[in-house]
């Protein structure tokens, strides 16, 4: 893989992207899960073969197997899945976006990386 300062945002979510939808890939590797204050889940870090990748949803979207955005019948809006590297240089924009019933949410770059230092599980928003 190209050292991630090589690589432009559209480079870096394209690796991201192709990591999770690997067939190698397991759903279980979650390293970070980000909740809001009220215990949506807003995003997560997963351990890929390419590094962690952060991984979160923007726009309207579900948040568990019996909640379903409030849209009309005939709707299938479920958000746009958002990936990217985690790793980062200097260039590269601390800011990822995120989502959850509450609104959208802007996520540290630095601070998932830190809570994945510090083996910290979840992140709780204010």
């Amino acid at each position: 893989m190209a050292k991630t300062s090589n690589l432009s945002a559209p480079e870096r979510r394209r690796i991201a992207e192709q990591a999770l939808d690997s067939p190698e890939q397991r759903t279980e590797d979650v390293l970070v899960r980000v909740r809001c204050g009220r215990g949506h889940n807003v995003a997560d870090v997963v351990d890929t073969a390419v590094g962690p990748v952060f991984r979160s949803v923007t726009g309207l979207h579900a948040h568990g197997g019996r909640d379903y955005v409030d849209t009309g019948h005939g709707s299938h809006d479920n958000g746009t899945r958002y990936a990217d590297l985690l790793a980062a240089d200097d260039f590269t924009d601390d800011a990822v976006p995120a989502s959850c019933e509450c609104g959208p949410h802007t996520l540290s770059r630095a601070r998932l990386a830190k809570a994945v230092a510090d083996f910290e599980r979840v992140i709780q928003m204010p």
